[in-house]
């Protein structure tokens, strides 16, 4: 089932199937995460709908850090996203890969703490005047490289890119406008924040964020207690698992396929372990918000709105 969080709905969908969600936790009043399990080489791509009656949502989508989406969505409307416009009639769909890690000795590559994450923020706004705009014009939004340095701690881990082009909606069904809009919440306090941290299925069994009961029924959507809410943030940056779990039992015939991914992931668990003893405290590094508006402001914003 979906995320809700107040009247937005979010999920995320892999060739066709809804990808389970693990671990939720709602961090206060406007904002949610959870984990989902990602598979290299699999496409993927992300709904999110606006249940307010009356007040429309205007949606910026981050990925791995980077900001690849932005829309108005009318009161009682969905926006599904299915990758980067490459053209007005061609889109690139989202893809789950293998992330690389290089010798930042050797190659500048950033650590990036945002990596493994879907985050969309939303604002609540209200149209003032729309008027049809002249010509169409594709946004220039990227996806991170996904190359990042191996003091990252990120072996195994995945991110986000594109798969081959695909053709979507005929550029003249899409109605570009110039529109007004009156921001009902300030830039720095969204209406509703849902943050999605993905990685590969053997890490979270590893982490203990998917149990062996989840593994063998297929069940998701589980969420902490309040206890084992307050353990630190995981060294990687993402917030550690809300409830404890046992470790899975495998079954012999799993242990060839699990073995190589869980050497790669040793040395990042030993340095886990090493620091379970130690509190920190969790850090969140967000980018600022694109809305560079006060509260109940108005701005003029180019977008496309779907008829």
């Amino acid at each position: 089932m979906p995320l809700s969080l107040l009247s937005l709905n979010f999920a995320i969908t892999c060739e066709g199937n809804e990808l389970e969600t693990y671990d939720v936790k709602q961090e206060g009043p406007n904002s949610i995460r959870a984990f989902v399990a990602s598979e290299a080489g699999k496409q993927f791509s992300i709904t999110y709908k606006n249940d307010l009656p009356d007040v429309g949502l205007f949606g910026h989508l981050y990925i791995d850090g980077e900001r690849i989406h932005k829309h108005f969505l009318k009161p009682g409307r969905q926006r599904q996203v299915l990758g980067i416009r490459n053209t007005a009639t061609s889109i690139l769909p989202f893809k789950f890969q293998e992330l690389e890690l290089v010798d930042p000795d050797v190659e500048n590559a950033p650590v990036v703490p945002e990596m493994g994450t879907i985050e969309l923020r939303v604002f609540r706004c209200q149209v003032r005047r729309a008027e049809k705009y002249r010509e169409y014009r594709i946004p220039d939004y990227k996806l991170h490289q996904g190359r990042v340095s191996e003091r990252s701690k990120k072996a195994g881990w995945h991110h986000v890119g594109t798969a081959d082009e695909i053709p979507s909606a005929s550029s003249s069904a899409r109605h570009k406008f110039s529109v007004d809009l009156k921001f009902l919440d300030p830039r720095d306090a969204p209406y509703a924040s849902v943050k999605v941290f993905y990685r590969p299925r053997e890490l979270l069994m590893a982490q203990g964020v998917i149990s062996g009961d989840d593994v063998r029924s297929g069940n998701g959507n589980r969420e902490g207690s309040e206890v084992n809410d307050r353990k630190r943030a995981r060294e990687d940056g993402s917030p550690g698992p809300s409830k404890r779990h046992t470790r899975p039992t495998v079954k012999k015939e799993e242990i060839s396929v699990l073995s190589q991914q869980i050497q790669a992931l040793q040395a990042e668990l030993n340095s886990l372990m090493d620091e379970e003893s130690r509190p920190s405290v969790k850090r969140e590094l967000r980018s600022p918000s694109p809305i560079v508006v006060g509260q109940a402001a108005g701005e003029v914003v180019d977008l496309t709105l779907e008829d």
